[in-house]
């Protein structure tokens, strides 16, 4: 029995590596499968995807277990890119969410070298003496949110845990965690529309209810692209493609 599972895991991993995404929904799934990418195949895609298809690539590789070391640099060109339409823009703002990752990643092995002395985390960053200049602030330009805590319900275990992010989102998952447990697809019902004679499209959710157009926004998802019976959002760390 455990070779048998042992051959259906690998089996499991070689597929992604299998499958050719020919389709918008199958190169940005809202649920990817942890592989590489090199399935992925951008033809027939419109010049203005091809950074989104290159991010997707990028996103997998990390979500493969890949280190911020190999991604890092990469992922920084599209902070520094012009962010001159949607979907620039949006790049460069989910890079940012996977490189504060990264620095999280680089601050948390700080963090554990001043708890191995000490046998808890610091009040303060400041504690730790100098940051490095490249974690000295969030991808953003803003200060750390840091914070120690004690577990739940042993309130005098002071300075046992701690809740790191960036400024804008000071909840953000770690890089380990967010690698583990990707979140859930939005539902919404999507209907085409037009505003001004130029496509956009209505969307509707138990909450929410907004008609937009590319670099619009609903339930924090910004509308990116909208193709044929297609569109291509971004979420807070990824891109995503729904049908309508």
């Amino acid at each position: 029995m455990r070779s048998l599972t042992s051959a259906f895991a690998l089996l499991l991993l070689w597929l992604p590596f299998s499958v050719t995404a020919t389709t918008p929904l199958g190169i940005w799934p809202s649920a990817p499968a942890i592989s590489q990418g090199e399935g992925i195949d951008p033809a027939g895609l419109p010049q203005a995807l091809l950074p989104a298809v290159r991010f997707q690539k990028l996103f997998l590789k990390i979500l493969a277990g890949s280190k911020p070391a190999d991604w890092r640099a990469e992922m920084e060109s599209f902070c520094n890119s012009p962010a001159d339409n949607p979907i620039a823009a949006a790049l460069g703002e989910v890079a940012r969410a996977w490189i504060a990752r990264a620095q999280m990643d680089e601050i948390d092995a700080l963090l554990r070298g001043y708890y191995r002395r000490n046998v808890r985390f610091p009040a303060t960053l400041a504690e730790l003496g100098p940051l490095p200049p490249s974690l000295q602030k969030d991808p953003w330009g803003g200060a750390w949110r840091y914070s120690p805590s004690a577990p739940q319900g042993f309130s005098k275990l002071a300075g046992q845990r701690y809740q790191l992010g960036p400024a804008c989102l000071p909840m953000l998952a770690p890089l380990p965690e967010a690698t583990r447990s990707r979140p859930q697809p939005h539902e919404w019902s999507i209907t085409p529309r037009e505003v001004n004679g130029k496509p956009a499209l209505e969307f509707r959710a138990a909450k929410a209810t907004a008609v937009i157009q590319p670099g619009g926004s609903i339930e924090g998802c910004v509308l990116l692209f909208i193709g044929d019976k297609w569109a291509l959002m971004a979420g807070m760390d990824q891109l995503f493609a729904v049908a309508f």
